[in-house]
């Protein structure tokens, strides 16, 4: 999704175990239906908006088990290529310039710190701090971090002056469009 057609990167520590192997491939084949099946803004499979149900409407598509589909769905909802939440727009598939719904108050408070001068250039930003703040998990973090990286208005250094993490730079806090990588829907003619 946010590599193309190639789903999200996990971890490598070493051999996979088969439960990995199995959850893996159970990745691939969620990542390459949604893919082929849905474009941005469209709800995933769902029985009156439960999260779970989508995770069984797309078990029994592909012949996989739930426990597998779900743990996917999990880990595309964490790189922000599809929302897991219920409600009034459901579980559905994100834009490359959609913000996850999670993610707006921590990214309109970011900028907001930004504009007003809180947080300054070559300044490191506190991720663990504000993902507690705005409920985020790490992996999460990462997630909300994207669209202000891709405005430029902070970047990842690993070998940043206060250790690894995210800097503030010279960006703009406008919302222009910029080249990012390519969800799910580019994969589509």
């Amino acid at each position: 999704m946010s590599h193309g057609t190639a789903p999200p990167k996990q971890p490598a520590s070493g051999p996979l175990t088969e439960g990995e192997r199995q959850h893996a491939a159970a990745l691939i084949l969620v990542h390459d239906r949604i893919g082929r099946n849905y474009r941005p803004g469209q709800r995933l499979p769902v029985v009156k908006g439960a999260c779970s149900a989508a995770a069984q409407a797309m078990a029994l598509r592909l012949g996989l088990p739930m426990l597998h589909v779900a743990a996917a769905l999990k880990v595309l909802n964490s790189s922000g290529e599809i929302h897991l939440g219920a409600g009034i727009h459901g579980p559905r598939v994100l834009g490359p310039h959609d913000l996850h719904p999670d993610d707006v108050a921590f990214d309109t408070a970011v900028r907001d710190h930004i504009a007003s001068g809180h947080h300054h250039f070559g300044q490191a930003l506190p991720s663990g701090l504000l993902g507690v703040e705005f409920g985020l998990e790490s992996d999460q973090v990462d997630r909300a971090f994207r669209h202000l990286m891709r405005d430029a208005l902070v970047r990842h250094n690993p070998r940043g002056h206060y250790g690894p993490g995210y800097y503030v730079t010279l960006g703009t806090t406008s919302r222009s469009p910029a080249m990012t990588p390519q969800p799910l829907s580019a994969a589509r003619p």
